[in-house]
């Protein structure tokens, strides 16, 4: 009976850190207030006016990134992060975290971007400045004052995804 425990705990923590790697739980993407609302709350209507006037003006928040919320099985508070990249699968119930290009080219399916070692976003998200990203208290009020949780600091990426960077126009 020993030897079965030892087995069943060796199995247990060797496979369920790779495992718990690529999966996260968390809540649906439906039970999240509409786009619109995340700007608003989070203090970044920058980003969602750009997102609205371009070439993936179809795309909400959560089809590249991970909510924090669905971070909680996996990283502590101070590490969750709008920058962890994923998308919600509806068949399996589950977020899954993408590292580097993948998030991308879920939808991108030209190959020869996969051989590509720069992020996609180095070329065709260009950091613009500084933004600050506001966490509420109480998610049912402005962010304003004493409702203010914590404010991060991040570098701006256009969310007007260049096609052309270096000749400054958009697909559209």
């Amino acid at each position: 009976m020993k030897k079965f425990f030892i087995v069943l705990t060796v199995l247990f923590f060797g496979t369920s850190p790779a495992f718990a790697d690529n999966l996260l739980n968390g809540p649906k993407p439906e039970t999240f207030p509409p786009v619109k609302a995340c700007a608003k709350c989070h203090n970044v209507p920058k980003i969602y006016d750009e997102l609205a006037q371009s070439s993936h003006s179809d795309l909400t928040c959560l089809d590249c990134h991970i909510p924090g919320t669905a971070q909680k099985s996996k990283y502590k508070a101070a590490d969750r992060s709008f920058y962890h990249l994923g998308y919600y699968d509806d068949e399996q119930g589950k977020w899954h975290e993408t590292m580097g290009n993948k998030v991308c080219l879920r939808c991108h399916t030209d190959r020869e971007s996969e051989k590509i070692e720069k992020k996609c976003w180095d070329c065709h998200m260009p950091v613009r400045g500084r933004d600050n990203f506001v966490l509420v208290k109480d998610k049912k009020l402005p962010p304003k004052g004493d409702n203010i949780r914590v404010i991060k600091m991040f570098p701006h990426r256009s969310h007007f995804c260049w096609f052309h960077i270096e000749t400054n126009t958009t697909k559209k």
